[in-house]
């Protein structure tokens, strides 16, 4: 009767996300990794955020021989894709290249923080982790298509004897678990007031004070209207579930009052660009009409 364990586990998060893990993936073994799971009775179990490898430990003789190869290594290849339309928008930047792609490795890297090995030496996933889309590291990796468009990542698992001897038997060894944490993406708020809001005398305000917004002009917008916008002075996460807390204010000879108690927050999917102390810069844009 066969016994399964687990060899290895990898797991992706994200900070934009509300519970912190990417959705929506799925790791796709290379040809020659789809063989030796085959070959080795090797079972790949999707976890939320990845995947978990496991063995049969009763039955190890297939993949000791291919562990045991000296002039090629186990190595297990995933391409990983990813079923979320906005994953790239609401992703760090920086990490954004036409000739590159991102590969990660575990090849020495044994030193675990609370159990989990981080598959990339930054703290976040960041351009030190890009490798070119013509590089022999992905020569027998990528198809002349998925040149033109890759997938999101690649990961590269390596697998030695002494993974298999940690977790068959009785060692009471966990097994690895490896981590790739990818950064939300920053940029600057904007926010345009439209109709009875866009007074001469209201400004933004951050009850928690995480935030300052400066007046940055009034714009026609698609409609040929008029708005005041305003715009943060430095570039702020975008989350699913944000915790700002910003309030549309009015200052009168009667002090200062509230006009909307909590504004709304920045979404992907209203991304513009401005010119901010002479740099293009990518923006969120949020209509405020009442």
């Amino acid at each position: 009767m066969a016994n399964y364990v687990s060899l290895f586990t990898v797991t992706t998060e994200h900070g934009f996300y509300e519970d912190g893990v990417a959705p929506g993936l799925n790791f796709i073994p290379t040809e020659s990794t789809a063989r030796v799971i085959g070959n080795g009775g090797l079972l790949v179990k999707p976890v939320v955020g990845g995947i978990t490898v496991m063995f049969d430990t009763k039955d190890t003789e297939s993949l000791q021989l291919y562990i045991e190869d000296k002039d090629e290594p186990l190595n297990l290849v995933f391409k990983v894709t990813t079923e979320d339309a906005g994953f790239k928008s609401r992703t760090d930047a920086s990490l954004e290249a036409d000739d590159s792609m991102l590969l990660f490795d575990s090849g020495g890297r044994e030193d675990a923080v609370d159990g989990w090995i981080k598959l990339h030496d930054s703290k976040y996933v960041s351009m030190i982790d890009l490798t070119r889309l013509d590089s022999n590291q992905l020569t027998d990796v990528l198809s002349h298509r998925e040149k033109r468009l890759p997938p999101l990542f690649v990961v590269n698992i390596r697998v030695s004897e002494k993974d298999l001897q940690n977790v068959d038997g009785d060692n009471d060894v966990a097994p690895k678990h490896y981590v790739i944490r990818f950064k939300e993406r920053e940029v600057f708020w904007k926010y345009y007031l439209l109709g009875r809001v866009a007074r001469e005398n209201v400004y933004l305000s951050d009850l928690d004070s995480d935030a300052e917004f400066v007046f940055s002009g009034r714009e026609i917008v698609g409609d040929r209207r008029e708005a005041m916008t305003f715009r943060t002075t430095k570039k702020l996460s975008l989350k699913a579930s944000p915790k700002y807390r910003f309030q549309l204010r009015e200052k009168d000879n009667g002090g200062d009052k509230v006009i909307i108690k909590r504004l709304p927050m920045a979404e992907v999917t209203r991304l513009g660009r401005d010119v901010i102390d002479g740099s293009n810069e990518v923006v969120s844009e949020i209509y405020i009409n009442c």
